[in-house]
């Protein structure tokens, strides 16, 4: 028997496809399946502004962050050395069949990562660092006191506002000098004529040094003017006034007075950052007094953020529609503390306040009462908590904790003090974030909200503005009011800080951010703001 081989009878099974060749004006994606993709296929022209738009969960970010920008990015990535990748943020690869024609890609996010709260829109745009080299260049100062101009006199300014206003006239020219404290007149003369001074301006009236003591005059003030030089205000004497004013410059540290003897009428000028009507000095414009970043511009309580973390009372008194009897002070309800429930119930009772009325029924004087103790009155004034407690009086709630905030070294303590505790604006800066010395300077506007604005000789007017009312301002208004401000004359630098400032603030409006203020902390901004 003979086995013959039988032909098997094979199914014809036509070749697979050939692989569709990617087109170069086209990215292909095939069987997409990240997250809550279902495996379809896409193709993107490039070259092309494409929107990825459906109903919330649909896979929009899957396809293009996960799927998309994942690839760019890894392929990206893969072209450096192994040394480099180490350093740079490694995607996984997406769950996609194959993808073709895709170039390196970048992926910006809707998302605001800064957490600082220093950082404001005028230090993410640069435009603060501008203003404080700006600032001391174009603003003016102004004495605090009195609201007069403070600008640095040079003796020939001097000279030449004495011709203006004085011209033909007899004045003297003085100078200040410090008599020593205790000193007797007879001394302090004798000390004088030792200089070669022989006459003084004291009483509205010329004194000689060189004369016996009138015996009225007992005691000296802590500053006499000496007469410098007494001459007339014309053309034949401009070199001797200039020289008189040079020379009491200097020997009174910057200060010297013009006086009209017939009237007592008196000139002062300075020439340095100083009122000599209140003979008060400010601080001198410099870049570190605006900024509130640096220590000589941010305010000395909030150390420029502005806020401070403090006692919410609020938080110590929730519900003032309860009664002191009926547990108005939370933290007097438990613990170690209810000693103090006790201490207020008797010490209320004996003045005479009602422990039973709701707190907010109460006079404002027994509101204070319980919040600041016997004295009624805000730390800083009449006794200290130490006192009336000593003295079996009520310490006030503040007391309490201001007791509890001598024993932080406590863990327990600073647990408690955590729990009553929040951020509120500084009250020394208003939340400005500057110190009191920053807003002696002020810029002055062409125009604010459409007003002009004038200036005095002396006096200036409201529509100059402080640092902090300009970073206070909208964008908008900011980009109206340096647009319009002249340029620094002589000042290249000036020149190029100020069109720093109105590229930026130009560039803001333009985007569509002109509502927003420079103050504006950057933590509270939306993603796409930022």
């Amino acid at each position: 028997m003979s086995i013959r081989p039988t032909r098997s009878r094979s199914k014809l099974v036509p070749p697979p496809p050939r692989a569709a060749e990617p087109a170069s004006d086209a990215i292909q994606v095939r069987g997409a399946r990240q997250n809550n993709l279902k495996g379809f296929d896409l193709d993107l022209p490039v070259n092309r502004l494409i929107v990825v738009t459906g109903p919330s969960g649909s896979g929009k970010s899957s396809l293009a962050f996960d799927t998309l920008y994942a690839e760019g990015q890894r392929r990206y990535v893969e072209t450096f050395s192994p040394y480099t990748r180490q350093f740079l943020e490694r995607m996984d690869k997406p769950r996609v069949d194959s993808i073709h024609g895709i170039p390196p890609a970048i992926a910006i996010e809707q998302a605001n990562h800064v957490k600082s709260t220093r950082s404001t829109v005028g230090t993410i745009t640069e435009i603060n660092d501008y203003l404080k080299v700006l600032f001391p260049r174009v603003a003016r100062g102004f004495c605090p006191s009195c609201g007069d101009a403070i600008q640095p006199d040079t003796a020939r300014g001097i000279a030449e506002s004495v011709e203006r206003d004085h011209a033909g006239a007899t004045r003297l020219i003085t100078f200040p000098v410090a008599v020593p404290a205790g000193e007797k007149p007879k001394a302090f003369f004798e000390f004088l004529q030792a200089q070669g001074y022989l006459r003084v301006w004291l009483n509205q009236a010329v004194v000689r040094v060189d004369e016996p003591v009138p015996a009225a005059l007992k005691w000296l003030p802590a500053r006499v003017a000496v007469l410098q030089d007494r001459l007339s205000v014309t053309k034949e004497n401009r070199g001797r006034l200039s020289e008189a004013i040079e020379t009491a410059l200097r020997f009174g540290k910057g200060r010297v007075t013009i006086v009209d003897a017939a009237s007592g009428q008196e000139f002062p000028f300075s020439s340095g950052w100083h009122c000599p009507r209140c003979d008060l000095d400010i601080a001198p414009p410099t870049p570190g007094l605006f900024s509130f970043n640096h220590p000589q511009g941010a305010c000395p309580n909030c150390r420029g953020f502005g806020r401070v973390l403090g006692i919410d009372l609020d938080r110590a008194l929730p519900d003032k529609r309860k009664s002191i009897a009926q547990g108005l002070v939370k933290p007097f309800q438990s613990g170690m503390s209810a000693e103090c429930q006790r201490d207020l119930m008797k010490s209320a009772r004996r003045e005479g306040i009602d422990v039973n009325c709701p707190f907010d029924d109460l006079p404002k004087t027994d509101q204070d009462w319980v919040i600041y103790g016997a004295s009624r009155k805000p730390k800083g004034s009449g006794p200290t908590n130490e006192e009336l407690w000593e003295n079996g009086h009520w310490y006030g709630v503040r007391g309490y904790f201001d007791w509890l905030e001598s024993k932080t070294y406590k863990m327990h303590v600073r647990v408690l003090l955590s729990r009553y505790r929040s951020s509120a604006k500084c009250p020394v800066c208003d939340g400005t974030r500057f110190q009191p010395s920053t807003l002696n300077f002020r810029l002055l506007t062409a125009a604010v909200d459409g007003r002009r604005s004038t200036v005095d000789s002396q006096k200036n007017v409201s529509s100059a503005l402080t640092l902090p009312q300009i970073a206070a301002l909208p964008l908008r208004d900011l980009r109206k009011i340096f647009d319009s401000a002249p340029e620094p004359a002589n000042d290249p630098t000036g020149v190029m800080v100020l069109g720093e400032i109105r590229t930026r603030l130009r560039y803001l409006n333009e985007v569509g951010l002109g509502y927003l203020t420079l103050d504006r902390a950057t933590r509270t901004l939306s993603g796409g703001e930022i």
